[in-house]
């Protein structure tokens, strides 16, 4: 076996069909196997099996967390090469042919992402520098950043200060699309679990570079990502679970002085307030 793409899936069946469908287009070659891991039990993804005969569907008795779904499609992975997708993303055609030339070309590649577009053909910022203590005040979705959106703090962290045109070394990469040998996957320790939704692609990209790997962000793959789909009106338990993974991977990564970790978690224990209450208000 080839290939194995992994997906994980929570109530996201009206674009799965897309994907799974996108990676039966663009992968003619190659022999490979899609698992699905689908973190809805009560989402029961219809007849996905009999209309793609190369999918295999395992579905979870509670929602496990995006890491750890991701984690336990790995260990039933027979592929050389691992894919994981997300299922609000389609691949362009010759996407995977490029990436997996790109990741063979060179055994110092550890991992190699593809350029992600918006649904509307803009390119998405999947591709950044790892973050810093004032990434949370300039990331994409932060106020700063839609008031200011040409600000230096947030170009440097989102990478807009060169065209995604061509292909480079880039600290860390979007989870949406990534490729990985498995042996790779399996040295590195796989996907931290202590990340239920979000952060888990940073952390993984470093534990890379840290064992003396490259990242690489290769343009001649093309995806289309929509984010609303994953986005939109979040649970409560996940926007909380998403700042503590924040809190996490400061503590794992920064080793900060306890008067520095506790500033730190003050920001963001208010950033998670806050966007509680947003979520209340909408």
């Amino acid at each position: 076996m080839d290939l194995t793409f992994i997906i994980v899936t929570y109530n996201h069946g009206d674009c799965l069909d897309k994907c799974l469908q996108s990676i039966h287009d663009s992968v003619r070659d190659e022999q490979y196997e899609v698992l699905v891991v689908n973190n809805a039990r009560r989402d029961r993804l219809g007849d996905v099996e009999t209309r793609f005969p190369k999918v295999r569907v395992t579905t979870n008795a509670q929602n496990t967390g995006f890491a750890r779904a991701c984690n336990q499609g790995a260990k039933e992975a027979q592929g050389d090469v691992l894919v994981f997708l997300n299922p609000d993303a389609r691949l362009h055609e010759g996407a995977v042919d490029a990436l997996r030339h790109q990741l063979e070309s060179d055994p110092g590649i550890g991992i190699v992402a593809p350029k992600v577009l918006n649904p509307d053909g803009t390119v998405q910022a999947s591709c950044r520098r790892f973050p810093r203590l004032g990434t949370g005040l300039f990331n994409r979705r932060s106020l700063l950043s839609r008031w200011f959106p040409g600000n230096r703090f947030t170009r440097e962290y989102l990478m807009l200060d060169f065209d995604h045109a061509t292909t480079r070394d880039v600290d860390w990469v979007s989870g949406c699309c990534l490729m990985i040998s498995r042996d790779r996957f399996r040295e590195l320790g796989g996907f931290d679990e202590r990340y239920f939704l979000f952060h888990e692609d940073v952390d993984l990209c470093r534990m890379a570079w840290q064992a003396g790997y490259r990242v690489v962000y290769h343009p001649e793959a093309v995806v289309t990502h929509d984010t609303g789909a994953s986005n939109r009106n979040l649970p409560a338990m996940v926007i909380v679970k998403r700042h503590r993974g924040m809190a996490h991977y400061w503590k794992k990564h920064m080793r900060p002085n306890p008067v520095v970790y506790g500033l730190v978690g003050m920001a963001i224990g208010l950033r998670c307030l806050l966007q509680l209450m947003g979520s209340r208000w909408k």
